[in-house]
């Protein structure tokens, strides 16, 4: 549970506001005639397909070797840094009470709704800026 909690905590700072991390999502340009091409070269060579298999090995040794402790040992020391013994008391009273379970149970949903929400305004961000960059 310990273990769940700092993840959750770990992920949902991580991740709760990817727009000012990652650029907006555009829609790609028009494939020209070279490029479908070259997509159409890579698909009958099988060079797609060995770039999917590359990507599911990673992934799957990925999965067999990352240690969810390991990163709790690099977490320990910042929230150590941090957080004082009576925020610490206060914050694991929060979450073993009932608002603090609920609380842990909807923020997977939260983080989702909120990075999308990021990345809507994100891009409506960078739009605003382009058009008016363009006068």
């Amino acid at each position: 549970m310990k273990i769940q909690l700092a993840l959750v905590a770990v992920l949902g700072t991580t991740f709760a506001f990817p727009a000012a991390a990652a650029p907006a999502v555009q829609d790609p340009a028009p494939k020209s005639a070279k490029d479908k091409k070259i997509r159409k070269l890579l698909e009958i060579t099988g060079a797609a397909a060995s770039g999917k298999q590359v990507m599911d090995a990673m992934l799957d040794h990925f999965s067999k070797t990352a240690n969810p402790e390991s990163l709790i040992e690099l977490i320990v020391p910042i929230y150590m840094k941090n957080l004082d013994e009576e925020t610490l008391d206060g914050a694991i009273a929060f979450f073993e009470s009932p608002a603090g379970k609920t609380f842990i149970k909807v923020q997977p949903k939260i983080l989702k709704e909120s990075m999308e929400a990021g990345q809507r305004w994100g891009a409506e961000a960078a739009q605003t800026t382009l058009k008016a960059l363009e006068k």
